[in-house]
């Protein structure tokens, strides 16, 4: 086993995290954010904020550009910060950069914000429901007819058949049908988003963050504030944990912002509080889950509903669970009916293995109660059905060698 060559700096203390990092002339940054989970913003003042001792900028969704790319995240800057609406408590919607972090936190506290609360959707069943608030007025479920379709929480239904069910069903001697629901948690990695921004008189700006992905942290960063990438460099600190949850960006276009406005290095560290409210975690789901299995243990027919939880904006895992539920098995016949809902919430981010868990539970319970039902080893039944090279996948792929058959009969061996 190698060495860390991070060990040594970790164990003495010597390691610098994001928020060790320090300039001369630094000063710092803090965040306001929403105490609402869904209301219109009807205005912002930031008058009495910015004649507070020691600011030194104020800055809205105003002096964010709304980029002309996408880049595959079209909702990223309004999740970055607020814009017409907030659509989740803790989102942001202004900062301030001032000489120390209390002053910072005691003029954002002086930014008076007139809000139109109005109706939230907390959960999957409250977001499809008929008469349900919209968290966007004009989202379009992805992948419908858009001339015909009517705004809905629904962002994209990801739809998968193989076979016919129906006929898979009927040929099984025994059904077993469960519901399942997993709650949104956070990554908790021990440290907090913290990042560091230096934007020179010349434009440019570099970056000290905590981040699993700088050149993401450098893209993303120069779409948001209308930047030529080039401008941007980026320096990985030492990261205290991130598990999927520290590859989205939530601070550094600000800070970077924040330093050009005040021609200072501008520091930023998110509390634990603002970490929570205010940044993505897993998300919140709903599954149904139907497979019928011949007293020989041969799966004939495999059902599962899904519906992931993405927050206040599009893209939930709903497409990798809907991938994984039922790919270790070879199937005639199988449907996987998945959609991405969004609700009022932080936006989702990735957590080790995004969707899959979730997904994978649910499928491997009903596999457990059908082996008990029919007097079968649970590794067996898998071993009967287990998908190896050559197999495809309901939504399609073709398998090369992959390992599940081995690992199952290492684990039987065992």
């Amino acid at each position: 086993r190698p060495v860390r060559h991070d060990g040594l700096e970790k164990i003495n203390g010597k390691a610098r995290f994001a928020a060790d990092i320090t300039k001369p002339r630094m000063i710092h940054g803090h965040v306001l954010r929403s105490p609402h989970a869904h209301a219109k913003i009807l205005s912002i003042d930031t008058t009495e904020a910015e004649a507070m001792p020691g600011v030194k900028a104020v800055v809205t969704a105003s002096d964010f550009p709304l980029p002309e790319k996408d880049e595959g995240f079209p909702h990223r800057p309004k999740n970055l910060i607020a814009r017409d609406k907030v659509r989740y408590e803790g989102q942001a919607v202004a900062a301030v950069a001032a000489t120390t972090r209390r002053q910072a936190r005691e003029a954002a506290a002086k930014i008076i914000v007139n809000y139109q609360e109005l109706p939230n959707v907390m959960t999957i069943d409250e977001a499809i429901a008929d008469d349900a608030s919209l968290v966007h007025e004009n989202l379009i479920t992805k992948g419908s007819d858009s001339k015909t379709a009517k705004p809905s929480n629904i962002a994209e239904r990801d739809f998968y058949e193989r076979g016919d069910i129906d006929v898979g069903f009927a040929e099984a001697d025994i059904v077993y049908e469960h519901e399942f629901t997993t709650e949104a948690f956070h990554q908790g990695y021990i440290e907090p988003h913290a990042c560091l921004a230096d934007t020179g008189k010349d434009g440019r700006s570099e970056i000290w963050c905590s981040s699993q992905g700088h050149f993401m942290v450098r893209s993303a960063t120069a779409n948001m504030l209308g930047w030529e990438t080039s401008r941007i460099k980026v320096v990985p600190a030492e990261i205290g944990g991130g598990f999927g949850g520290k590859i989205p960006v939530y601070v550094e276009p600000v800070a970077a912002l924040l330093s050009k406005e005040t021609g200072a290095p501008v520091r930023i560290v998110m509390s634990r509080k603002d970490t929570f409210e205010g940044s993505g975690p897993t998300p919140g789901s709903q599954s149904k889950v139907k497979i019928g299995v011949k007293h020989d243990g041969t799966i004939t027919a495999a059902y599962a509903w899904m519906a992931m939880e993405a927050g206040a904006y599009p893209g939930s895992a709903i497409g990798a669970a809907a991938q994984c539920v039922f790919a270790s098995y070879d199937l005639e016949n199988a449907l996987i009916d998945g959609y991405d809902v969004v609700v009022n919430k932080p936006k989702t981010a990735p957590y080790r293995a995004p969707g899959a868990p979730a997904a994978a539970f649910a499928a491997e319970q009903v596999i457990n109660e059908l082996a008990e039902k029919i007097g079968m080893d649970p590794i067996e039944l898998r071993l009967k059905n287990v998908a190896e090279e050559g197999t495809r996948r309901p939504d399609g792929p073709v398998f090369r060698r992959i390992g599940c058959k081995e690992v199952l009969e290492a684990m039987r061996d065992h």
